[in-house]
């Protein structure tokens, strides 16, 4: 045992500078692949599929797209692609100044939902359309022109911004910090003339820090360009700024409606304000809807009284 652990030490030894480029490259490149080809890889994952038939874009969601963005002033030389999504809110991926440009996934919600008999299944359960919490997560799922606009010119936004680049860094930071504090201290403590088991343990530690500001970072970044996000799409005018008053209200409706609908379950789900429950009690990836609905409503009432305090 002790032979090929000492040859696979002494590798690294002679090639960790290669070692730690090759892994930073890869951490990036592996976060930024999605981005990179968005076509057809994510039309793939979202696509709506009515009766075993991709939904086409209706004419009704095309003109919605192209409205906002004219309202943004997207470059003609911009590529974006937008396809139907099954999900409740739209989706996004890529970069639209690269030649495999961008696509935007639009809710198939943002169409009325006139056929109530068509089955409708949240987290395996089918919605009761007839019960009072069917009656609300159909509601929540009607949005004004207004809102559906903010929903999608906060993705372009996204897109635009090319912080998806941004978002990989993180984890080749968090990797290249480590390494260089864990040798740094190593040196420093005299641990590379002690026993391997030491080193080793040391080495765990160091990983486990590594690993905690990679989350903090990678949190903290998320919720700073969310923030960003609905701040400026926010600010395009007081039509969109009250859009996304409304936009995050119908989420949190929907939330609380699939809360009651899919009772114990959805008490790990969704708070009782509509928020989404955390899956890791030391990290809150994305800011709570409460949050972000409350920051859109001052950036709302900013635009209207332009002169206040």
């Amino acid at each position: 045992m002790a032979g090929p652990l000492w040859r696979a030490t002494a590798f690294v030894q002679r090639h960790r500078t290669g070692l730690l480029v090759g892994s930073c490259a890869g951490l990036f490149g592996a976060q930024i692949s999605y981005h990179l080809f968005p076509d057809p890889v994510v039309q793939w994952l979202y696509q709506y599929w009515p009766r075993g038939q991709p939904a086409s874009l209706s004419p009704e969601l095309q003109r919605l797209f192209q409205e906002v963005l004219q309202d943004i002033g997207v470059p003609s030389g911009h590529r974006f692609v937008a396809f139907t999504t099954f999900t409740f809110q739209p989706v996004s991926a890529g970069f639209p100044r690269l030649p495999a440009g961008a696509v935007v996934g639009i809710p198939a919600s943002f169409l009325p939902i006139t056929d109530t008999e068509e089955p409708v299944v949240v987290h395996g359960q089918q919605v009761d359309w007839q019960s009072p919490a069917g009656a609300r997560l159909r509601d929540s799922l009607t949005l004004s022109h207004a809102a559906q606009k903010f929903a999608l010119a906060r993705e372009v936004v996204y897109l635009e911004s090319s912080t998806a680049a941004l978002q990989a860094l993180p984890a080749p930071a968090c990797l290249v910090g480590t390494w260089a504090l864990g040798v740094g201290a190593k040196h420093a403590l005299g641990l590379y003339g002690g026993p391997m088991n030491l080193r080793a343990a040391f080495n765990l530690v160091a990983a486990v820090v590594g690993f905690v500001a990679y989350a903090f970072s990678t949190d903290s970044l998320t919720h700073a360009l969310e923030a960003w996000l609905d701040r400026r799409t926010a600010s395009l005018s007081a039509t969109y700024a009250r859009g996304g008053v409304e936009f995050y209200e119908k989420v949190l409706s929907g939330n609380l409606a699939l809360r009651r609908l899919l009772g114990r379950p959805g008490e790990k789900l969704y708070t009782p304000s509509g928020n989404v429950v955390p899956r890791h009690w030391f990290r809150i990836k994305h800011l709570p809807y409460t949050t972000r609905r409350d920051a859109v409503l001052q950036v709302w009432r900013a635009t209207l009284n332009p002169g206040g305090s």
